[in-house]
């Protein structure tokens, strides 16, 4: 394997106008889900967040773990198998290269995967990026691009540890009532739940139950359990060709016109339009949940 960049070869990694941030976000995949094959004439970092996939990039096949990193290159073909036991969590980026990074990006020694250490520097600029999506321009681009820049440069010299520090988790109890509810809104349809239930779950009162949602997830048990509903409903629009009435049924709402409205509060599009735009995966973060299953640490 070669070395790191020299120092010339740094001195050539400015910010031009080529080199740009395309779209970013977080999608969950249920279990045993895939996606693909397709071809797209940009990059992209794709980071596995929870879960686990098989990838492949053309003919080259990825266990891809927990943690990794996968760099698919500009005319790539790939196809990803989510886990089969559990949902897959990532994080994605596309974006244009100008004519000198795309010249080291391309350089063979460059791997298409790395798995991150414990303690990296790489995922947590992936998640500031992921946070600077939600701003507006100008200083979307301002702050979104140096950081992109200092990604590609981390994964491409391999420089990516610091120094530990201790992670972030909810309260065992909090963990007890989510898993209930994902298991509650797998279900085909998925029955009726109610709070005083998920308290019992969490082996608390309601109210307390209430006030540990809004601590941690800034959102309510049963509020939650729709959002979960209404995510499940966005993965069957994106990956089935089931009716919108098969697809409320199937997820607890009472007909298609409460879910398209329910869907519309929250997506901003009707189901219809989600469904064909080519931006549903980007769109599915819109959901509040997606971020209440990735909080950065404090």
């Amino acid at each position: 394997m070669k070395e790191a960049l020299s120092f010339s070869e740094e001195k050539k990694w400015k910010p031009i106008s080529e080199f740009r941030c395309l779209v970013a976000g977080i999608t969950v995949d249920p279990p045993g889900t895939n996606f693909g094959p397709r071809q797209l004439f940009h990059y992209e970092f794709i980071w596995i967040m929870e879960g686990d996939a098989t990838v492949t990039f053309d003919k080259q096949v990825i266990k891809a773990q927990e943690g990794s990193v996968l760099l698919r290159r500009s005319g790539v073909s790939d196809y990803y198998e989510w886990s089969p036991s559990k949902h897959t969590m990532h994080a994605y980026v596309h974006f244009d290269l100008d004519p000198k990074r795309r010249a080291m990006v391309s350089k063979n020694w460059i791997p298409n995967f790395r798995v991150m250490p414990p303690n990296d520097i790489f995922r947590p600029l992936f998640g500031y990026l992921l946070a600077l999506e939600e701003k507006k321009e100008p200083l979307k681009s301002q702050l979104m691009m140096p950081v992109l820049d200092l990604m590609l440069s981390s994964y491409v010299t391999g420089e990516v540890a610091v120094k530990s520090k201790p992670a972030n988790h909810l309260p065992e109890s909090l963990e007890h009532v989510l898993e209930a509810i994902r298991t509650n809104t797998a279900q085909n349809p998925p029955p009726t739940i109610r709070l005083k239930q998920l308290a019992l779950t969490a082996h608390t009162t309601p109210e307390n139950l209430c006030r540990l949602f809004k601590k941690y997830l800034n959102l309510g048990p049963l509020e939650y359990t729709k959002l979960a509903k209404l995510d499940r409903a966005a993965n069957q629009l994106r990956r089935t060709s089931l009716s919108l009435k098969e697809i409320a049924l199937a997820t607890g709402f009472y007909d298609a016109y409460h879910l398209s409205r329910s869907f519309k509060q929250i997506y901003g599009i009707s189901p219809k339009e989600f469904k064909e735009s080519p931006f549903s995966e980007w769109l599915t973060q819109k959901n509040p949940i997606i971020r209440t299953l990735y909080k950065p640490e404090d």
